[in-house]
Formats: C-alpha cells, structure tokens, sequence
C-alpha cells in the first residue's frame, strides 16, 4: 500500500517557509554608521566636494534651508556647497545621537556642527548647524546618504 506523501510536503514546505532572517549585529552596524558619518563630516571639512557628493545615494533628497528641495545625485552634483566654495569658512562637527534599524539596513545621525566664517577684516562670522542624515546600507555594506536635512541652530539676533 502506497503512503500518502502529501503530509510530507506540507512539513517540508511549512519548515523551509520558517527560516530565520539573518541576524543583524546592532552594536558593528552603528559603528559602521558613525564611521560613515564621520568620514562625511571629515570630507566637509577639508572641502572635499568629490567625497562629500560620494557619501551620496543615487536617489537622495537634501532639503537644504530657505532652499528648494535638491533630488538625485546628479542635483547633488550640481549643487553649490557654500562650505566647500566660501574661503575662510571652517566646520567641526559632533555626532549627538545615531540609530540604526532592527534590520540593519536604515539608519539616522544627527550632528551638530560648529561654523566659523574668517573675513579679511573684523571678527569671524558664526553658526551652528544642525544636521540630520537618514543613510541607507548598500550592497557592498557601505552607507550612503538618502535624505540630508540642515539648518541654523542659532537663536534670532545670535
């Protein structure tokens, strides 16, 4: 007598339909990230457009202050960094908060950056930034920034 086979395929179907999701480690991820974030931060700071604009994902959105939104990396591309392009001007930045996803694949920093702006005459010009990254893992595990928002911390008349 022949034994029905189809319990065996549904076990077999059901178990293989349970495989567990790879196991994310939360604590390399973040570190991985802030590396990320600071080597962005790096790039700001010595002016170097050609590695800020690579720390950029294709489909990014920058929402730059009292400016239209900048979408793509060819927007980017374009984009004027005033920080890069205006002499005297020197950033130093402190990463304040990141977090990554439970999957691993998300993640957001937040930075706050000090500005001085050297004039040839009278004192330097000053700001803070605040400035938000959301950065997405890629493929070969690097991140990149998909969404860059940022404006003056500075309170009215400072």
């Amino acid at each position: 007598m022949k034994k029905p086979r189809i319990p065996y395929v549904v076990v077999t179907l059901f178990l293989g339909g349970c495989a567990l999701p790879p196991t994310v480690d939360a604590d390399v991820e973040l570190a991985t990230l802030r590396d990320a974030a600071m080597a962005y931060h790096a790039a700001a700071s010595s002016k170097d457009a050609d590695a800020v604009v690579g720390m950029y994902d294709q489909s990014v959105i920058m929402v730059p202050p009292n400016a239209d939104l900048v979408e793509g990396l060819d927007g980017v591309q374009n984009y004027r960094f005033g920080f890069i392009e205006t002499p005297g001007v020197e950033l130093e930045f402190e990463i304040v908060r990141a977090e990554v996803s439970a999957a691993g694949d998300i993640g957001w920093t937040l930075a706050i950056g000090e500005i001085t702006i050297n004039q040839a005459e009278g004192p330097p010009g000053r700001d803070r930034v605040r400035d938000f990254h959301t950065w997405k893992k890629q493929a070969d595990g690097s991140w990149k920034v998909v969404v860059d928002v940022w404006n003056s911390g500075l309170v009215d008349g400072g």
